[in-house]
C-alpha cells in the first residue's frame, strides 16, 4: 500500500482579530494568537480580498484545494467557486 501525500501550506486566522492572516508552514511560527483556518475563515478571506490560495491548503476540515466550475446554462447558477477537501 502506497500512502501519498500532498504538499499544503498551513493557514492560520487571529484569533483575536479574524482580518489578520497569516500563512506559515510551521505552526510554532505562528505563535497562540493564530489558529488553523477553516474553510469558511478561507471563504470570507476571498469575499473580502477578491483573492484566492492558488496551492493546496491546510485547514482544520483537512487539504483544500480552490475549485471553480461554471454550470450548464439552464442552471440557476452561472458559476461555483469555493474551497473542497481534497484530503
Amino acid at each position: 500500500m502506497t500512502i501519498q501525500t500532498i504538499e499544503a501550506k498551513k493557514v492560520f486566522v487571529s484569533v483575536d482579530n479574524t482580518a489578520q492572516w497569516i500563512v506559515f508552514e510551521e505552526e510554532m511560527q505562528a505563535g497562540f494568537n493564530y489558529q488553523l483556518a477553516s474553510i469558511e475563515d478561507l471563504h470570507d478571506y476571498v469575499a473580502g480580498t477578491g483573492e484566492v490560495f492558488t496551492y493546496n491548503v491546510e485547514t482544520s476540515e483537512g487539504v483544500v484545494q480552490w475549485h471553480e466550475e461554471q454550470l450548464p446554462y439552464d442552471s440557476p447558477l452561472d458559476y461555483v467557486c469555493e474551497y473542497r477537501v481534497i484530503n
